[in-house]
């Protein structure tokens, strides 16, 4: 049995490495990590280190360890999903032992020590992932521990093979001979213990049985079906059933009775004859490697008694737009339906393969922009024959079939994507370069508030000027991206927020009490007028205009809710005439949820909370400090960072990237909706921009009122803006969403049409075209705005939706069930 399978002998010792160089580490961590120790004397002149006695600590019992390698070795390359953070604490875990861990842990950062074994980069063996060493620490001292004096914690278990490596780092600490070596150099008598001591064993033998009965659960429940279910396909992959499998996990099919477009997630056979579900691979005429050579089968005529049945995940937008009846077993709350071959049918075009449904991140790694999904290692593991399965779970399975996958070639980009790669990797560096500038030659940095929301600022952008060259556009697009909306949250919440600051009487972190229910309560945060409608609120019955009155969000303190509503409450929502400071309090509030420890603090002298600086800065309250100069400061960042998206936008310096770049991103870059929704969100904030930083400011106020209802109020800021600028395309094209919403189609069509004269790829307002003339029944129109816009932006997934029913209503008509041209909600 090789080492790593077996416990450490009691009485010997870990074998020693040969050495790997001076910058590569032995792999065993113990005396070559923490140098020579001088042994205990034990009397005058004797100088021998005395022999060891056992230790009463036993180690959990080794036919238990045995049991739990035995499961790893099991479950080995079988996916599943990621089980929670295990957090063991004494006596789960010895004391001494993990002391002495995290002494080693402490070394090997302090001297800047790395892995020697990982040294093969980005394509490395998983089981250097997991600590491929001989010795048992190898993951405990490498694999990300969080190591405390009394607590240690293991990350997310992804696999068995990390779950393994888990589990020998808890035998390595709790053996005889760790608790032994651990007390020699703590300076602990691991002999010495008290009595007490004997319940150790007892809590780690507990730990391992609880080990065992959960991984034999999880067994039980997951993995023992899919090793059975992969096991039986293979053994039916040998010819006896050779119905024809038509689509693959991961395809887009359209469902030709009810015109619903969906992925496929999963197929198996169904016979008529008998009820037994077979497993998804068994119609395919596979064969082992083993059996290459073997006779051809002779189909059955059973087979013609089978039939494949599919299941796949529907599109959101399909299913809800067309109010389709389900078959009985599908849910219809999660779009997902079983269906046979014959009803289906591949979806060829480019503009209607992206499929909107919740659930498709349960099941795919990503979109391949070839055409279809890419199955995840669960999915691939239960089809590793499909032709978009991973390559990796059916290596050691041949198939006379076509099983090329295609999604390992699309896995390097192409030259176009490689440059605009570099190209805003780059151009994002230099922004944030830029932006260091104005603040790199500060003066004596103090300790104040001001100074501190400076500081943490500078590190943000050091952080984008630093980044590495070869990082991934969309990660650093999203770092970009948070910090622009940081930067205009911060000065558009203190210009708004100042503005009303007469109105308000009480602050932020102030503990008041309600006038009419009793309870104590901390404010965080205020808005000028309700966000909601109050006007039916019991507590306002004798409130004069609740709608125009400050209301404040406040966390109530546990107790006094209860007394109050008969139970706690997280939080409340309270119009300032309701309220009144509350006596001193010598002590934090007991809050049902607790506030983030980052941003609020208790003063025991003042009896109130303090909100971080940032906070403050938001809510124009008063900072320590400079506040002039640091309003000045954001201000003068936020310049540049304007001067730097316009640039982009006009495509007129070579250091920036450019909107092909973003654009070449979003249709090729993103494997995902969320990867897309990163690079649109950017290239709405380039649109967006403008000079003129008051009518940026007009704008976010427009696109405020649009979100709340309040149309005629933003109808009448895009048209202020646009008298002050008519060259302002994101101006035109949230007017132009203003006279949609309310209904005056001409004019949204003047306006959207404005915005496009100025970008040919607003694909917002190509939308909005799209959507009136659906409304007008001009399919044909409709359907070419919705083609040129999916054309530049192919993740408008409600896009894709309304597309293919124009293409629908082009062929059938009028609505067959209500006689109507069907009209889009709102």
């Amino acid at each position: 049995m090789p080492l790593d399978d077996r416990p450490p002998r009691r009485g010997r010792a870990d074998p020693a490495p040969a050495s790997r160089g001076r910058d590569r580490p032995p792999a065993p961590p113990a005396r070559l990590l923490l140098g020579n120790r001088r042994p205990r004397r034990t009397g005058a002149g004797d100088r021998r280190r005395p022999p060891r006695r056992t230790p009463p600590t036993e180690a959990p019992g080794t036919a238990l360890y045995r049991q739990l390698l035995s499961w790893c070795r099991r479950h080995d390359d079988v996916p599943f999903h990621g089980l929670p953070p295990v957090a063991l604490a004494p006596p789960q875990v010895d004391p001494i032992a993990l002391k002495w861990l995290k002494r080693m842990r402490t070394f090997l950062d302090a001297n800047e020590i790395e892995d020697g074994s990982r040294e093969g980069g980005e394509g490395e063996d998983d089981a250097a992932r997991y600590g491929s060493s001989d010795h048992p620490a190898h993951y405990a001292l490498y694999g990300g521990i969080d190591v405390r004096d009394n607590l240690i914690t293991f990350p997310e278990i992804k696999d068995a093979r990390e779950l393994r490596a888990l589990i020998r780092s808890v035998f390595w600490l709790n053996n005889e001979r760790t608790v032994a070596d651990a007390g020699d150099t703590e300076g602990e008598d691991a002999d010495g213990r008290t009595e007490a001591s004997d319940v150790v064993p007892k809590e780690q033998v507990s730990l391992a049985f609880d080990a065992l009965k959960s991984c034999n659960e999880l067994a039980a429940g997951e993995l023992d079906a899919k090793v059975e279910k992969r096991k039986l396909s293979v053994e039916e992959a040998k010819g006896r059933r050779r119905l024809t499998v038509e689509y693959y996990v991961g395809q887009v099919v359209r469902n030709e009775k009810k015109k619903w477009r969906g992925v496929v997630v999963g197929w198996f056979v169904v016979q008529e004859e008998a009820s037994d579900r077979l497993t998804s691979l068994t119609t395919k005429p596979y064969a082992t490697r083993a059996d290459e050579d073997a006779p051809e089968c002779v189909e059955p005529s059973a087979a013609s008694d089978a039939r494949v049945q599919y299941t796949v995940l529907v599109d959101f937008g399909d299913a809800n737009g067309d109010r389709y009846e389900v078959d009985e077993g599908a849910v219809f709350g999660k779009t997902i339906s079983l269906e046979g071959g014959d009803d289906l049918s591949p979806v060829e075009d480019p503009c209607l393969q992206r499929i909107h449904n919740g659930l498709i991140k349960q099941y795919f790694a990503k979109f391949d922009a070839k055409g279809h999904y890419v199955p995840n290692d669960n999915l691939s593991y239960l089809y590793p024959l499909d032709r978009f399965s991973r390559s990796k779970y059916g290596a050691d399975i041949c198939y006379g079939g076509d099983t090329s996958s295609d999604t390992e070639s699309n896995n390097s980009p192409t030259e176009e994507l490689e440059k605009s790669r570099a190209a805003i990797v780059g151009g994002v560096r230099e922004i944030g370069r830029r932006l260091l500038v104005p603040l790199s030659g500060r003066e004596g940095k103090s300790e104040d508030e001001a100074s501190l929301l400076i500081s943490s600022m500078e590190s943000s952008l050091r952080a984008l000027a630093d980044d590495d060259p070869s990082s991934q556009a969309i990660s650093t697009l999203a770092k970009l991206h948070q910090l622009h909306v940081k930067l205009n949250a911060l000065l558009w919440a203190r210009n708004a927020n100042r503005r009303q600051k007469g109105r308000i009487h009480y602050s932020l972190g102030q503990i008041v009490k309600h006038k009419l229910y009793g309870f104590r309560g901390v404010i965080v945060a205020w808005d000028p007028k309700p966000r909601v409608d109050v006007s039916n609120w019991d507590g306002l019955v004798d409130v004069d205009s609740p709608q125009e009155k400050p209301f404040y969000h406040i966390r109530p303190d546990a107790d006094d809710a209860a007394r109050a509503f008969g139970g706690p409450r997280d939080f409340r929502y309270v119009c300032q005439d309701n309220l009144e400071a509350s006596p001193h309090c010598s002590k934090p509030l007991e809050l049902s949820a607790s506030l983030d420890p980052d941003e609020w603090k208790f003063d025991y002298e003042g009896g109130r909370y303090v909100p971080s600086p940032e906070l403050k800065f938001m809510y124009a309250e008063d900072l320590e400090g400079d506040q002039d100069a640091l309003v000045a400061s954001f201000q003068n960042l936020r310049q540049i960072l304007t001067e730097c998206l316009l640039k982009i936008r006009d495509g007129d310096n070579p250091e920036m990237f450019s909107m092909d770049d973003l654009f070449c991103q979003l249709q090729f870059g993103a494997e995902s909706l969320e990867d897309a929704t990163i690079v649109l969100d950017m290239i709405k904030e380039v649109w967006k921009e403008h000079s003129d930083l008051h009518l940026r400011q007009q704008l976010d106020s427009g696109i405020t009122q649009l979100v709340e209802g309040k149309h005629k109020s933003a109808l009448e800021t895009f048209s202020s803006i646009l008298s002050s600028d008519p060259l302002y395309g994101e101006a035109w094209n949230k007017k132009a969403t203003v006279h949609y919403m309310l209904g005056e189609k001409e004019k949204s069509i003047s306006a959207a049409e404005e915005a496009l004269k100025l970008d040919q790829r607003n694909f917002q307002a190509l939308a909005g075209l799209g959507l009136i003339e659906m409304d007008l029944a001009h399919y044909e129109k409709a359907i070419g705005y919705f083609r040129e816009c999916l054309s530049l932006n192919p993740w408008l997934v409600t896009v894709s939706s309304m597309l293919a029913r124009c293409m629908r209503k082009k062929e059938t008509g009028p609505d067959e069930r209500t006689g109507t041209e069907w009209r889009w909600p709102g």
